[in-house]
């Protein structure tokens, strides 16, 4: 069956729009935000409260190190539900979820007093 100038036309856009399609998904970025797929060891879920005894504030990361993205600075005394950790380079991270805020993420031990490593 021939194709008519219609058909030629709608067969050349998918190929153009299906090309396109594939190089924008090849090129775009992938996401670094790592959740609780990478805690290592349960943690009762509990609220803690940030102390800061470390330094005058913590950061929510994206992911359980300092190259990931700041989400959120916390303050002392703000709550934070601990789901999980892990430990990375030395450095136990807990996830959980900032209550006042709900936003989740990364906080390194030394947001919180005394929990140790």
């Amino acid at each position: 069956m021939p194709l008519t100038p219609l058909r030629k036309t709608l067969v050349s856009g998918a190929a153009i729009v299906t090309t396109a399609l594939g190089c924008t998904l090849l090129a775009a970025p992938s996401a670094s935000a790592v959740g609780s797929s990478a805690c290592t060891k349960n943690v009762r879920d509990e609220t803690w409260n940030v102390t800061n005894t470390f330094k005058s504030r913590s950061v929510i990361q994206d992911g359980p190190g300092y190259k990931y993205k700041n989400k959120e600075e916390l303050f002392g005394g703000a709550p934070f539900r601990v789901y999980c950790k892990t430990k990375k380079s030395g450095i136990t991270w807990y996830y959980g979820k900032h209550l006042n805020g709900g936003i989740k993420g990364w906080l390194d031990y030394r947001a919180f007093e005394d929990i140790g490593t």
